[in-house]
């Protein structure tokens, strides 16, 4: 279901959420190649623009990605889901884990 077939209360709620993590590694419906191992979001929020509920934040300062530190926004409706991480360390320490596959990066030139 995009955020365009919830309902105004869903869509209050949505935007109005608070993540209780301080990065989140977002899975795109859809997606391109370039984004098939997630985008990585740090100090994510919602954000109303233009009718559409945005996931707004940043470009982990320490990921290996030409965007690093610029602003990022993916339209919600777009998201099928997301993992939350406590902060970009645990998020490096877990896809560590994954053994070296690409499990996200925020841009991809």
């Amino acid at each position: 279901m995009g955020v365009k077939n919830m309902s105004n209360q869903q869509n209050k709620e949505l935007r109005n959420y608070t993540f209780k993590g301080r990065v989140l590694l977002v899975y795109l419906m859809n997606a391109p190649n370039a984004f098939l191992g997630g985008v990585v979001i740090s100090n994510p929020k919602t954000e109303e623009l233009f009718g559409r509920t945005f996931l707004i934040g940043d470009v982990p300062s320490t990921s290996n990605d030409w965007a690093a530190g610029s602003r990022i926004g993916i339209a919600f409706d777009q998201v099928s889901h997301f993992l939350e991480f406590s902060d970009e360390n645990e998020y490096l320490e877990k896809s560590s884990i994954a053994g070296g596959q690409d499990t996200g990066r925020s841009l991809k030139a």
